[in-house]
């Protein structure tokens, strides 16, 4: 983890966010796939690249009301409008962004008559490369964290002592030092551990997932090349919210939610998984009638 990379020696010293470089460097990344491949599909260069930029302003700000609203709670128990604009030291829900991005991104390409399927689909995998860079973000940050590994798991990691899952485990451990032993012990580590004990790297799962839904995604539409226009974007739908779900019963920085009688509940990425996924049946439902009629 490294919150704050470097500072730049100007007046005081600027910092430099590990979080918000690898967003920067995701949506550089994400956006020159993007226009390169809109090129090649035809679609204006210009509109490609406003495209861009209107996604990533409606996207941060979608992905940071969504946690505001969900997972939002001020340190001092006030907060305040600076505290709630800090997008460059976490808390961005990405389903959030993705929902207020694409109704921004169709708005656009409505009025500028541009086909949407066919722009969105020459997104789909720059915004699958563009996520997991921002994952990587989330490392460096020390958000999205996982529940903590077995002894026997090899590639656990630990933060620093300070961030809130390693100091919830030293909290565990002085109110509760029996229950903690037990804990510990059910995780294979010897009598008399201490925190902190090492957590899934559920940051860097989720990285290598998207790169790989990405290059998937453009295999893909080389094997399918008969296809309608919007299938790809309906593609990394499913695969982003198969993923999210997956890696979420790995993760610990959101409570389980809507349980009822024996079901705890389920993690918030994985409800609005679930929502994305009726998303995407929708979607390819009215992909296959389109492609019907266009066969009578």
């Amino acid at each position: 983890m490294r919150s704050v990379l470097f500072v730049i020696p100007i007046g005081q010293g600027i910092p430099v966010f590990g979080y918000g470089l690898f967003l920067m460097l995701g949506f550089v990344a994400g956006l020159a796939l993007a226009c390169r491949r809109a090129a090649k599909a035809g679609l204006p260069k210009n509109s490609a690249m406003d495209m861009g930029l209107l996604s990533i302003i409606t996207g941060v700000a979608g992905a940071r009301i969504a946690y505001l609203l969900v997972d939002y709670h001020p340190a001092d128990g006030q907060g305040g409008i600076g505290d709630w604009i800090a997008v460059w030291t976490g808390g961005l829900t990405f389903q959030g962004g993705l929902v207020l991005a694409m109704a921004a991104d169709w708005l656009y390409l409505k009025w500028k008559r541009i086909p949407f399927g066919k722009m969105f689909d020459a997104y789909a995998p720059g915004l699958a490369i563009g996520v997991g860079f921002g994952r990587l973000g989330c490392l460096m940050n020390g958000c999205c964290w996982g529940r903590p590994a077995p002894a026997s798991f090899p590639w656990a990691i630990t933060f620093p002592s300070e961030l809130e899952p390693m100091a919830e485990q030293f909290h565990f451990l002085e109110r509760w030092p029996g229950d903690w032993a037990n804990f510990a012990a059910g995780l294979g580590y010897p009598a008399g551990t201490e925190p902190p004990i090492p957590l899934y790297p559920t940051q860097i799962a989720s990285a290598i997932g998207l790169f790989l839904i990405g290059a998937g995604l453009i295999a893909a539409e080389r094997i399918w090349r008969n296809r309608a226009d919007g299938q790809v974007i309906v593609w990394f739908l499913f695969a982003y919210a198969a993923g999210r779900f997956l890696v979420e019963f790995w993760r610990d920085d959101t409570p389980l939610r809507y349980g009822f009688g024996a079901f705890s509940g389920l993690r918030l990425g994985q409800w609005l998984a679930l929502a994305m996924v009726a998303i995407g049946i929708v979607w390819q439902i009215a992909l296959s009638r389109k492609a019907e009629k266009g066969k009578t």
